[in-house]
Protein backbone atom coordinates (compact mmCIF):
# COMPACT_ATOMS: atom_id res chain seq x y z
CA UNK A 1 0.00 0.00 0.00
CA UNK A 2 1.06 3.29 -0.91
CA UNK A 3 2.18 5.55 1.96
CA UNK A 4 -0.62 8.34 2.62
CA UNK A 5 0.42 11.56 3.24
CA UNK A 6 -1.42 12.16 6.27
CA UNK A 7 0.28 15.91 7.54
CA UNK A 8 -2.14 16.92 3.97
CA UNK A 9 -5.14 15.03 4.35
CA UNK A 10 -5.50 16.23 7.91
CA UNK A 11 -5.47 19.78 6.33
CA UNK A 12 -7.45 19.21 3.48
CA UNK A 13 -10.42 16.84 5.68
CA UNK A 14 -10.24 19.85 8.13
CA UNK A 15 -10.79 22.52 5.23
CA UNK A 16 -13.97 20.43 4.15
CA UNK A 17 -15.52 19.55 7.35
CA UNK A 18 -15.08 23.81 8.64
CA UNK A 19 -16.61 24.58 5.05
CA UNK A 20 -19.93 22.30 6.12
CA UNK A 21 -20.48 23.95 9.27
CA UNK A 22 -19.63 27.39 8.47
CA UNK A 23 -22.25 29.30 9.65
CA UNK A 24 -23.65 27.45 12.15
CA UNK A 25 -24.47 28.37 16.13
CA UNK A 26 -24.72 26.11 18.76
CA UNK A 27 -28.43 25.95 19.96
CA UNK A 28 -29.18 28.10 23.20
CA UNK A 29 -31.22 25.10 24.18
CA UNK A 30 -28.36 23.01 25.81
CA UNK A 31 -26.55 23.28 28.88
CA UNK A 32 -22.71 22.76 27.51
CA UNK A 33 -19.58 21.79 29.24
CA UNK A 34 -16.25 21.85 27.40
CA UNK A 35 -12.94 20.56 28.00
CA UNK A 36 -13.78 17.91 30.58
CA UNK A 37 -10.84 15.61 31.21
CA UNK A 38 -11.51 11.32 31.47
CA UNK A 39 -7.71 11.03 31.07
CA UNK A 40 -3.99 11.54 31.09
CA UNK A 41 -3.20 12.65 27.51
CA UNK A 42 -4.19 15.99 27.57
CA UNK A 43 -6.56 17.67 24.97
CA UNK A 44 -6.73 14.10 23.51
CA UNK A 45 -8.49 12.57 26.51
CA UNK A 46 -10.99 15.74 26.94
CA UNK A 47 -14.90 15.88 25.83
CA UNK A 48 -17.69 17.87 25.59
CA UNK A 49 -21.41 17.03 27.45
CA UNK A 50 -24.21 18.86 26.64
CA UNK A 51 -27.82 17.83 27.69
CA UNK A 52 -31.57 20.21 27.51
CA UNK A 53 -31.80 22.99 29.70
CA UNK A 54 -33.94 22.71 32.64
CA UNK A 55 -32.81 18.83 32.74
CA UNK A 56 -33.28 17.75 36.48
CA UNK A 57 -32.82 14.01 36.23
CA UNK A 58 -30.78 11.59 34.38
CA UNK A 59 -31.61 11.22 31.28
CA UNK A 60 -30.36 8.56 28.33
CA UNK A 61 -27.05 8.98 27.30
CA UNK A 62 -25.85 8.64 23.56
CA UNK A 63 -21.64 8.40 23.70
CA UNK A 64 -20.18 9.88 19.96
CA UNK A 65 -16.98 8.14 18.99
CA UNK A 66 -15.75 10.48 15.60
CA UNK A 67 -14.51 9.29 12.97
CA UNK A 68 -11.14 10.37 10.54
CA UNK A 69 -9.38 7.02 9.57
CA UNK A 70 -7.82 6.94 13.15
CA UNK A 71 -5.73 9.63 12.25
CA UNK A 72 -7.88 12.80 12.29
CA UNK A 73 -10.80 14.10 13.83
CA UNK A 74 -11.90 15.60 17.10
CA UNK A 75 -14.95 16.79 19.44
CA UNK A 76 -15.28 20.15 17.90
CA UNK A 77 -16.11 18.78 14.29
CA UNK A 78 -18.80 16.71 15.67
CA UNK A 79 -19.87 19.72 18.22
CA UNK A 80 -23.31 20.87 15.95
CA UNK A 81 -23.78 17.49 15.00
CA UNK A 82 -23.62 15.71 18.46
CA UNK A 83 -25.29 18.95 19.99
CA UNK A 84 -28.42 18.04 17.90
CA UNK A 85 -29.02 14.49 18.94
CA UNK A 86 -28.88 15.91 22.41
CA UNK A 87 -31.50 19.03 21.95
CA UNK A 88 -33.99 15.65 21.24
CA UNK A 89 -33.84 14.72 24.85
CA UNK A 90 -30.86 12.79 25.53
CA UNK A 91 -27.46 13.46 27.16
CA UNK A 92 -24.29 13.65 25.06
CA UNK A 93 -20.58 13.02 25.33
CA UNK A 94 -18.99 14.08 22.45
CA UNK A 95 -15.09 13.09 22.94
CA UNK A 96 -11.49 13.34 22.04
CA UNK A 97 -8.72 10.45 21.59
CA UNK A 98 -5.66 9.49 20.79
CA UNK A 99 -4.89 9.34 17.08
CA UNK A 100 -2.59 7.56 15.07
CA UNK A 101 0.36 7.28 13.72
CA UNK A 102 1.64 8.98 17.21
CA UNK A 103 -0.65 6.64 18.89
CA UNK A 104 -1.41 3.31 17.47
CA UNK A 105 -4.06 0.44 18.25
CA UNK A 106 -5.37 -0.16 20.79
CA UNK A 107 -5.09 3.51 22.01
CA UNK A 108 -8.78 4.77 21.07
CA UNK A 109 -10.19 1.26 22.29
CA UNK A 110 -8.40 1.78 25.93
CA UNK A 111 -9.34 6.09 26.04
CA UNK A 112 -12.81 4.78 25.05
CA UNK A 113 -12.74 2.23 27.92
CA UNK A 114 -11.54 4.97 30.01
CA UNK A 115 -14.26 7.65 29.64
CA UNK A 116 -16.61 4.61 30.30
CA UNK A 117 -14.99 4.40 33.73
CA UNK A 118 -15.17 8.45 34.14
CA UNK A 119 -18.68 8.19 33.43
CA UNK A 120 -19.23 5.97 35.62
CA UNK A 121 -17.72 7.33 38.75
CA UNK A 122 -19.15 11.30 37.79
CA UNK A 123 -21.98 10.39 35.08
CA UNK A 124 -24.91 11.21 37.54
CA UNK A 125 -23.22 14.49 38.61
CA UNK A 126 -23.81 15.07 34.43
CA UNK A 127 -27.20 13.88 34.30
CA UNK A 128 -26.05 10.25 32.62
CA UNK A 129 -28.03 7.25 32.74
CA UNK A 130 -25.49 5.08 33.27
CA UNK A 131 -28.63 2.28 32.40
CA UNK A 132 -29.16 3.76 29.29
CA UNK A 133 -26.12 3.96 27.61
CA UNK A 134 -26.14 4.76 23.55
CA UNK A 135 -23.20 4.25 21.60
CA UNK A 136 -22.85 6.29 17.81
CA UNK A 137 -20.03 6.24 15.49
CA UNK A 138 -19.12 6.80 11.68
CA UNK A 139 -16.17 5.28 9.83
CA UNK A 140 -13.41 4.92 11.68
CA UNK A 141 -15.52 5.79 14.65
CA UNK A 142 -18.13 3.33 13.14
CA UNK A 143 -15.40 0.61 13.38
CA UNK A 144 -14.93 1.06 17.21
CA UNK A 145 -18.15 1.38 18.07
CA UNK A 146 -18.60 -2.28 16.41
CA UNK A 147 -15.50 -3.30 18.39
CA UNK A 148 -16.26 -2.03 21.87
CA UNK A 149 -19.73 -3.06 21.65
CA UNK A 150 -18.43 -6.62 20.95
CA UNK A 151 -15.70 -6.51 23.65
CA UNK A 152 -18.87 -5.50 26.02
CA UNK A 153 -20.43 -8.50 25.31
CA UNK A 154 -18.33 -11.02 24.34
CA UNK A 155 -16.03 -10.87 27.78
CA UNK A 156 -13.95 -13.90 26.63
CA UNK A 157 -12.90 -11.46 23.48
CA UNK A 158 -12.19 -8.54 25.91
CA UNK A 159 -10.21 -10.70 28.32
CA UNK A 160 -7.38 -10.02 25.17
CA UNK A 161 -6.98 -6.46 25.77
CA UNK A 162 -4.53 -5.35 28.07
CA UNK A 163 -6.93 -3.17 29.59
CA UNK A 164 -9.72 -4.45 31.93
CA UNK A 165 -13.01 -3.51 30.48
CA UNK A 166 -15.33 -1.25 32.24
CA UNK A 167 -18.51 -2.89 33.00
CA UNK A 168 -20.82 -0.81 30.90
CA UNK A 169 -24.39 -2.11 29.26
CA UNK A 170 -25.51 -0.85 25.66
CA UNK A 171 -29.24 -0.51 25.18
CA UNK A 172 -28.33 -0.17 21.08
CA UNK A 173 -25.33 1.42 18.89
CA UNK A 174 -25.51 2.86 15.68
CA UNK A 175 -22.53 2.51 13.19
CA UNK A 176 -22.86 5.17 9.84
CA UNK A 177 -20.54 4.57 6.92
CA UNK A 178 -18.31 2.26 8.63
CA UNK A 179 -15.13 0.82 8.39
CA UNK A 180 -15.80 -2.98 9.56
CA UNK A 181 -14.49 -6.59 8.35
CA UNK A 182 -10.53 -5.44 8.97
CA UNK A 183 -8.33 -8.14 8.17
CA UNK A 184 -11.07 -10.35 6.46
CA UNK A 185 -9.34 -10.11 3.26
CA UNK A 186 -5.22 -9.71 4.03
CA UNK A 187 -3.02 -7.99 6.40
CA UNK A 188 -4.88 -6.44 9.38
CA UNK A 189 -2.72 -3.24 8.58
CA UNK A 190 -2.61 -3.58 4.68
CA UNK A 191 -5.37 -0.56 4.72
CA UNK A 192 -4.25 1.12 8.11
CA UNK A 193 -0.38 0.70 8.63
CA UNK A 194 -0.37 3.71 10.66
CA UNK A 195 -2.94 2.32 12.73
CA UNK A 196 -1.33 -0.89 13.59
CA UNK A 197 1.92 -0.67 13.04
CA UNK A 198 4.41 -2.64 11.09
CA UNK A 199 4.37 -5.48 12.72
CA UNK A 200 1.27 -7.92 13.68
CA UNK A 201 1.57 -9.61 16.96
CA UNK A 202 -0.08 -13.18 17.29
CA UNK A 203 -2.73 -11.04 19.76
CA UNK A 204 -3.56 -8.43 17.64
CA UNK A 205 -3.92 -11.25 15.11
CA UNK A 206 -6.27 -12.87 16.90
CA UNK A 207 -8.76 -10.16 17.55
CA UNK A 208 -9.26 -9.37 14.16
CA UNK A 209 -11.24 -9.80 11.79
CA UNK A 210 -14.12 -8.37 14.68
CA UNK A 211 -16.71 -9.61 13.17
CA UNK A 212 -16.09 -13.30 14.36
CA UNK A 213 -16.35 -12.66 18.04
CA UNK A 214 -19.77 -10.66 17.72
CA UNK A 215 -22.09 -12.85 19.62
CA UNK A 216 -26.19 -12.54 20.62
CA UNK A 217 -25.84 -10.25 22.81
CA UNK A 218 -24.06 -7.62 20.90
CA UNK A 219 -26.56 -4.77 21.45
CA UNK A 220 -29.76 -3.51 18.63
CA UNK A 221 -28.00 -2.00 15.67
CA UNK A 222 -28.48 0.88 13.61
CA UNK A 223 -26.50 0.68 10.19
CA UNK A 224 -26.60 3.42 7.87
CA UNK A 225 -24.86 4.27 4.52
CA UNK A 226 -24.92 6.02 1.53
CA UNK A 227 -25.42 5.64 -2.43
CA UNK A 228 -21.77 7.49 -2.63
CA UNK A 229 -20.11 6.22 0.62
CA UNK A 230 -16.79 4.85 -0.49
CA UNK A 231 -17.42 2.43 2.30
CA UNK A 232 -20.94 1.37 1.14
CA UNK A 233 -20.54 -2.16 0.10
CA UNK A 234 -19.42 -3.49 3.57
CA UNK A 235 -22.41 -2.24 5.19
CA UNK A 236 -25.20 -5.18 4.41
CA UNK A 237 -22.60 -8.12 5.29
CA UNK A 238 -22.52 -6.54 8.46
CA UNK A 239 -26.31 -6.23 8.55
CA UNK A 240 -26.84 -9.70 7.39
CA UNK A 241 -24.54 -10.73 9.84
CA UNK A 242 -26.23 -9.41 12.81
CA UNK A 243 -29.55 -10.66 11.49
CA UNK A 244 -28.06 -14.16 11.15
CA UNK A 245 -27.04 -14.05 15.19
CA UNK A 246 -30.58 -13.03 15.70
CA UNK A 247 -29.67 -9.58 16.90
CA UNK A 248 -32.24 -7.08 16.24
CA UNK A 249 -31.24 -4.13 13.62
CA UNK A 250 -32.11 -1.90 10.93
CA UNK A 251 -29.68 -1.54 7.69
CA UNK A 252 -30.80 2.11 5.65
CA UNK A 253 -28.80 2.63 2.38
CA UNK A 254 -29.82 6.64 2.00
CA UNK A 255 -30.41 8.52 -0.69
CA UNK A 256 -30.77 12.26 -1.98
CA UNK A 257 -34.37 12.92 -3.53
CA UNK A 258 -32.54 14.37 -6.44
CA UNK A 259 -30.46 11.64 -7.24
CA UNK A 260 -27.12 13.65 -6.77
CA UNK A 261 -24.45 12.39 -5.28
CA UNK A 262 -24.73 11.25 -1.11
CA UNK A 263 -21.40 10.55 0.59
CA UNK A 264 -19.72 9.55 2.92
CA UNK A 265 -20.77 10.45 6.78
CA UNK A 266 -22.98 12.57 4.90
CA UNK A 267 -25.41 12.42 8.52
CA UNK A 268 -23.02 15.36 9.86
CA UNK A 269 -23.78 17.78 7.76
CA UNK A 270 -26.85 19.93 9.87
CA UNK A 271 -27.56 22.02 6.67
CA UNK A 272 -29.22 19.20 4.88
CA UNK A 273 -32.82 17.57 5.29
CA UNK A 274 -31.28 14.05 4.26
CA UNK A 275 -28.74 14.18 7.50
CA UNK A 276 -31.57 14.78 9.64
CA UNK A 277 -34.09 12.30 8.49
CA UNK A 278 -30.47 9.60 9.23
CA UNK A 279 -30.51 11.29 12.23
CA UNK A 280 -33.97 11.24 13.56
CA UNK A 281 -34.69 7.68 12.37
CA UNK A 282 -31.46 6.76 14.49
CA UNK A 283 -32.79 8.39 17.54
CA UNK A 284 -36.29 6.79 16.60
CA UNK A 285 -34.23 3.78 17.09
CA UNK A 286 -32.72 4.31 20.22
CA UNK A 287 -35.82 5.82 21.72
CA UNK A 288 -37.55 1.82 21.09
CA UNK A 289 -34.91 0.73 23.60
CA UNK A 290 -35.79 3.40 26.54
Amino acid sequence: MATIDIPTMRIQMRENDEKRDAGLTEPDTLEIFKDLSYGPYGIENTFDLYYPKGTDKCLPTIINIHGGGFFYGDKELYRFYTMYLATQGFTVVNFNYRLAPKHQYPAPLEDTNALMNWLIKHGKEYHIDLDQLFLIGDSAGGQLVEQYATMTSNLTYAQTFPFKLATVHFKAVAMNCGAYFIGQSGAINQEFPFYFGETVTPTLKSQFPVENYITAEFPPAFVATATQDFLKDIAPPLADLLKEKGIESEYHLYSNPDNSDLGHVFHLNQKTDIAKKCNDEEIAFFKRFL
